[in-house]
């Protein structure tokens, strides 16, 4: 009995033993993954850039690329929901002067954007303004020089991503470090995902009826998103000025805005 008693006890610490290394090699594999990233990541190989002088100053200035990148997706997000989806003006849109308003459905015709091409349009807002937010930067310590902007955005459930590809090379005294902004994406807390919904329904219940709207649907549709809906009478007795906001995501409400034309 006791020499099966020492054989269990033997097997039962190799098992031990073998989930200790187990654990080991799996905490080993994290780690390397993790400290493979954090080294691929805006790499200092330049050594004149880890100068105690220069350093402090690189920092900053790399903390403003990132700051520039936060602020022109929120933006883009702004311009893209007051002006209905989009950054470039669509064939039928009403002018404001400082801005557009475009037809989602005019008198028979449907002409709402797809969630694809309105992450175009946000794309296409970043692409053409980073740079602007870039030259606000001060440069009296480093010289930035940016690439064309290559930008990919992704329309998600309670938020909005933003890829921006648009490497800046830094120099000072002919020392030059790429910073590759792809390797920092951007993700804004955002209800536009939501927001399209509403939209969609509002625009797409045109299809069974030309001139009505389920009032209580979308009213149901909006407080389950924790949304705001109006809908306003615009230009004329024939256009409905369609206002989809929240005030969930960020510090001021967030506004959404299309038009509807109807027949007379």
């Amino acid at each position: 009995m006791k020499k099966r008693e020492t054989k269990l006890n033997s097997k039962k610490a190799q098992i031990t033993v073998f989930i200790i290394i187990a654990l080991i090699i799996v905490a080993v594999a994290i780690a390397t993954i993790y400290f493979t990233k954090i080294r691929s990541q805006d790499t200092i190989t330049d050594e004149y850039f880890l100068q105690e002088s220069i350093k402090p100053k690189l920092d900053n200035m790399q903390s403003a690329i990132l700051n520039c990148l936060d602020q022109t997706s929120l933006d883009a997000l702004t311009v893209i929901g007051i002006q209905g989806g989009y950054y470039n003006e669509p064939s039928k849109s009403f002018d404001l002067g400082w801005a557009f308003m475009p037809y989602y459905y005019n008198q028979g015709t449907f002409a709402k954007p797809t969630t694809s091409e309105i992450e175009t349009e946000l794309g296409d807002y970043i692409n053409d303004n980073l740079k602007f937010c870039l030259e606000e930067i001060d440069q009296t310590d480093f010289t930035l020089t940016q690439k064309t902007s290559k930008t990919e955005a992704s329309i998600k459930p309670g938020e909005v991503e933003f890829e921006i590809n648009s490497p800046i090379t830094i120099e000072k005294e002919s020392h030059t470090l790429q910073f590759q902004t792809k390797k920092h994406p951007t993700t804004k807390q955002s209800l536009l995902y939501e927001i399209l919904e509403v939209a969609d329904y509002i625009t797409e219940s045109h299809r069974d009826d030309p001139e009505m709207i389920c009032i209580s649907c979308v009213a149901d549709m909006a407080e389950e998103r924790e949304l705001y809906v109006d809908m306003l009478d615009f230009d004329d007795e024939t256009t409905t000025l369609i206002v989809i906001s929240e005030n969930k995501t960020q510090e001021e409400a967030y506004v959404f805005e299309f038009l509807n034309k109807y027949s007379v």
